[in-house]
């Protein structure tokens, strides 16, 4: 795939469609792929750029995917090209819901082991902090860190890791639904 548009500003991405450039219709595609061109999983390069771009639209912003075939044999072949682009992404909306499903369910998991490490560490903390030999205070303040360590991994997954798959599977939504178009000649 050859790009030759890169949106500069938040503003110039919003006002122009997702642009992609190949050489043929299979460059669209992936070659390794056996069935139909409209059952066809997008070529990874594209789906990327094309993926990587809708995320940093609007949420209210149309999205419009102009593909530029060099050669221009395409004609007959526009509704298949279509379904195609939209199949894959209908595939990968539901690849990320599944995604963000398992890491939450990872999440609640993780949280109730969290919360049992973090009252059993500060449970046996207490139990021996009336102590005064250095040791056993080491080893008081070193169960209060460890309570709060065993809460790490829940509170990465529910304040950092979840949005960015829903981002994802968000854009490819909205992909799934895209205005496809191929015009005539490509901008240079």
């Amino acid at each position: 795939m050859e790009q030759r548009f890169w949106p500069l500003t938040h503003d110039e991405l919003n006002d122009s469609p997702i642009q992609v450039r190949v050489a043929t219709v299979e460059g669209i595609f992936n070659p390794m792929d056996p069935t139909p061109l409209e059952e066809r999983s997008l070529n990874q390069e594209v789906a990327d750029w094309i993926e990587e771009w809708a995320e940093d639209f609007d949420k209210d912003h149309e999205i419009t995917v102009e593909i530029y075939v060099a050669d221009g044999r395409f004609a007959g072949r526009e509704g298949a090209i279509s379904n195609g682009l939209h199949n894959h992404f209908e595939y990968r909306e539901w690849q990320s819901g599944r995604q963000l499903s398992k890491l939450l369910r990872e999440g609640r998991i993780s949280l109730l082991i969290g919360i049992g490490a973090i009252t059993g560490f500060n449970l046996l903390s207490k139990a021996i902090r009336s102590s005064t030999n250095p040791v056993i205070e080491i080893i008081h303040e070193g169960l209060s860190v460890l309570g709060w360590v065993s809460m790490w991994k829940p509170m990465e997954i529910f304040l950092y890791e979840w949005w960015p798959i829903r981002r994802e599977r968000r854009a490819c939504r909205r992909l799934a639904e895209a205005h496809v178009t191929f015009p005539a000649v490509a901008p240079r």
